[in-house]
């Protein structure tokens, strides 16, 4: 019998000769990980990642692309982009501080730095960074737009809807009426969608500074330059209660849904108005009109029965106070931008579970994610890109 370290000699050259080919294999990764072109091929899968919604795995491709470029601002202003889709501000916030480091003179740094402070509630420090993302690229419509929001948030709707007056009269933006009513291509669509979004921004601003007929102006203004009028033709028609044009407001509903759907949700601006006994009355007209609502409709009308015999709100107390609201992700008419949305509750108990959109839920939303209740104040609708 051979003795062991005889029958070991095989394996002992074998792994002696390995060894080196692992090293060298390794050393080979690395250095393809720190190669700029590699680096670039990450950076291309990730954006095509992050278009495709699969927001984790282009944050892994953006870090992995950043290997090679630790210092590259745009690389870290995508990555924080991403960080906000997933709803993790904290770690946007740093990203873009990094890319603000690198390049302080990156609006896109600035911005995303302004929405991630504003998610976190630090809006002064929010404030700074969309001035300074205006600054430096004034013709951004969506710095502009943010910033506006912003101010509104602050009480200072004079100066927000200077910001949405100088976003409207961008070229880019201006020209959008006349793209929208010949009917264009699918990104001059989304560009049409800016202007409406703009507009209502605006006339939410009007209704705060207390212009509340140009602000019904405003508000068609934006329903005629959207091909989809949701948010805007709810809003309007919120305003038209409000002014105690019940007639128009529902005409308005309408423009937004169905009879049904308008029947529900003028009862619930009705009910906010402290009107109970008219909402309850539209609630069951809109149960009857459509099967799709008995499950809406009727637990808004319970609602509105416990809010009477409790504490109905009373028509004097609506007012157009803003209160801060978070940032919410946006429905369907707003894209891809990630919007909050001004609170508008109900001053008294039992309303909670109202809603306007034909969803039931602790939140009322009022159209496409525009009307949210969060707190004992009520305030306008607003939507930020």
């Amino acid at each position: 019998m051979r003795p062991m370290s005889a029958q070991m000699l095989p394996v002992l050259v074998a792994l002696a000769l390995l060894l080196p080919a692992c090293a060298a294999r390794q050393d080979n990764t690395v250095a393809d990980l720190l190669d700029p072109k590699t680096s670039a091929r990450q950076e291309y899968v990730a954006d095509m990642q992050l278009n495709a919604g699969r927001v984790l795995l282009a944050v892994q491709g953006y870090d992995k692309a950043l290997l090679a470029r630790p210092g590259d601002a745009v690389l870290l202003v995508k990555k924080g982009q991403g960080l906000l889709r997933l709803n993790q501000p904290e770690a946007a916030l740093e990203a873009f501080r990094l890319a603000q480091a690198a390049s302080p003179d990156s609006p896109g740094a600035h911005y995303g730095a302004g929405q991630a402070c504003e998610r976190l509630g630090k809006s002064a420090e929010a404030r700074q960074d969309f001035e300074r993302a205006v600054a430096l690229a004034p013709t951004s419509w969506r710095a502009r737009s943010h910033l506006g929001v912003l101010l509104m948030n602050q009480g200072h709707p004079d100066q927000a809807r200077e910001q949405f007056l100088a976003a409207l009269a961008l070229p880019q933006v201006k020209n959008q009426a006349q793209v929208q009513s010949q009917g264009q291509s699918q990104a001059q669509s989304r560009a049409g969608t800016a202007r409406e979004l703009l507009l209502n921004n605006l006339a939410v601003a009007q209704v705060l500074s207390g212009e509340p007929e140009a602000a019904v102006a405003t508000f068609r203004q934006a329903m005629r330059d959207s091909r989809d009028p949701e948010r805007s033709a709810n809003n309007l028609g919120l305003l038209l209660v409000r002014l105690g044009r019940q007639t128009e407001a529902l005409a308005a509903f309408r423009t937004a849904g169905n009879d049904a759907r308008a029947l529900n949700n003028l009862g619930y601006a009705l009910y906010l108005k402290g009107d109970s006994a008219q909402a309850r009355n539209l609630f069951e007209k809109a149960l009857d009109l459509s099967p799709a609502y008995y499950e809406t409709a009727g637990e808004n009308l319970k609602q509105a029965v416990q809010g009477a015999a409790q504490a109905p709100v009373s028509p004097g107390a609506a007012s157009t106070s803003v209160v801060p609201a978070g940032v919410v992700s946006s429905g369907p008419a707003a894209g891809s931008v990630s919007q909050g949305a001004l609170p508008l509750a109900p001053a008294g108990p039992g309303p909670a579970r109202i809603s306007l959109s034909g969803q039931p839920g602790p939140a009322p939303r009022f159209g496409p994610a525009t009307l949210l209740e969060a707190g004992a104040k009520r305030g306008w609708t607003r939507q930020d890109m």
